[in-house]
């Protein structure tokens, strides 16, 4: 069988090609630590590949953003640490300030270091992430959440949102905060109903936070949750040289009612119905008489009036009240209201203030009343700025949970990665060398045919 020399060319340049390229593969596998180095190579185990390799980059991402809300998360933990301190101390002044053997100059320099620590807390109010980032002004980051119109008068100027980061494909972690929800959204009085506020006060009557016995009850569509408690006083027959009798009424203090319509027992007695509108004031004792230091009941009670304004009404709290009521003292009791932190420091200052002015016996007693209130809304303020600290508390330790949980799906995906792209080593370098050995037999093969000639055998 006759050959062509062109086709002998043509077969040893093929094998040369093919191992050379065979070499090429075998180095870059080495040098690379990779069996698959394009798709050519294993389409199936490419395609599962780039899949696990995509998700290892996402959680990898995850991490970082993780790292970034956790260096978030303690910078505002610190700042709230800052604002609960600062909050003590402004209790610890309150309490300070309710010793009855202090005089107006006392009072005057407590009101000093309250000062200070309003501007401490604004200052924290607006402090921001060291990137110029307002740590308590919702999505609005680039927005100085508080600005002062005047002493105490802080308006927000943020919004109601969260700036969020991704730590894992199904959850975003807070990194921010609404500043409403830090300094304002805060209940007054007891968190149910606020009965501290005096619209008259000359005796030395003192009103308690009150005590929420059934909310269900308070809650009820019966219940308007706006009252006054009025007070008048009476010659003591048992005594005429002892202390006066003491009585009062409970009113209902709610105009209009929430469809907007009027209430039909706006300034009646809840008691025995007394209508003070149509019928003016009373000339004679009140329907209850009140002992000092007793509670006064928001419900029905034995030896009330048989006609009540309600029957067998029940509004679920009762309130402690201590001191002395003169005639025509009236407290309100109403639904808690939001009241924000700067406004309760504006109300204790001008306790301060006003006391520093007036040491009387009724100012000590309406002093008192103030500072009760101021006192009942910095535990609320405290106990507001508590639970945000416990939210950035579990918010860290999830994003320390889900740092761990992104590292260990790492590790699965590189071990992943390792079994579909992953080197053996040994054989790869056995197939390198044997390759190698062939490649260079095969050059030499090629030399010496390709040095045959049919000159070389005539003489």
């Amino acid at each position: 069988m006759r050959i062509a020399t062109s086709t002998i060319y043509n077969l040893n340049t093929q094998n040369l090609d093919n191992l050379t390229y065979q070499q090429n593969q075998l180095q870059q596998m080495l040098s690379t630590g990779r069996k698959i180095l394009t798709p050519a190579d294993d389409p199936v185990g490419s395609a599962r590949l780039l899949n696990v390799t995509q998700a290892q980059d996402l959680t990898t991402q995850y991490n970082t953003n993780a790292q970034s809300a956790d260096s978030a998360l303690q910078l505002q933990g610190s700042n709230i640490s800052s604002i609960i301190t600062a909050i003590q101390n402004i209790q610890s002044l309150a309490i300070e300030a309710g010793n009855a053997s202090q005089t107006g100059s006392d009072k005057s320099a407590i009101n000093s270091q309250l000062l200070g620590n309003y501007q401490q807390l604004l200052g924290l109010a607006n402090a921001t992430d060291g990137s110029g980032q307002y740590l308590f002004s919702g999505y609005k980051g680039d927005v100085k959440p508080f600005t002062e119109s005047s002493f105490g008068n802080v308006v927000y100027n943020g919004d109601q949102g969260q700036r969020q980061v991704q730590i894992s494909a199904s959850r975003d972690l807070p990194t921010s905060l609404a500043g409403s929800q830090v300094f304002q959204q805060i209940k007054n009085g007891n968190g149910t109903f606020n009965d501290t506020a005096a619209t008259t006060n000359t005796g030395t009557g003192l009103i308690g936070a009150g005590t929420v016995l059934n909310k269900a009850q308070w809650n009820s569509t019966t219940n308007d949750q706006n009252f006054n408690i009025v007070f008048q006083t009476q010659p003591n027959t048992t005594d005429p040289s002892g202390p006066p009798t003491v009585t009062y009424d409970i009113v209902d203090n709610l105009q209009t009612l929430p469809n907007g319509t009027a209430n039909p027992n706006y300034n009646k007695s809840l008691l025995d119905g007394y209508d003070y509108t149509a019928s003016g004031a009373r000339t004679g004792a009140y329907p209850r008489t009140y002992n000092d230091g007793g509670d006064i009941q928001l419900s029905q009670q034995p030896g009330d009036p048989a006609t009540p304004l309600i029957a067998n009404w029940n509004f679920g709290a009762s309130i402690n009240m201590t001191g002395t009521p003169k005639a025509g003292d009236s407290f309100n009791v109403a639904a808690s209201t939001n009241q924000d932190l700067f406004t309760t420091i504006k109300n204790f200052s001008s306790a301060l203030t006003n006391y520093a002015t007036d040491t009387s016996g009724t100012a000590q007693a309406a002093f008192q009343n103030q500072l009760n209130s101021v006192i009942s809304a910095l535990s609320n303020s405290l106990n507001n700025v508590v639970t945000v600290n416990a939210s950035i508390g579990a918010w860290q330790k999830e994003s320390t949970q889900q740092q761990s949980t992104n590292s260990n799906l790492n590790l699965a995906y590189s071990s992943t990665i390792s079994d579909l792209n992953g080197l053996d080593y040994a054989k790869t370098i056995s197939d390198f060398t044997q390759n190698q050995t062939t490649l260079e037999a095969a050059r030499q093969t090629y030399s010496k045919v390709a040095g045959l000639s049919l000159f070389q055998y005539i003489s």
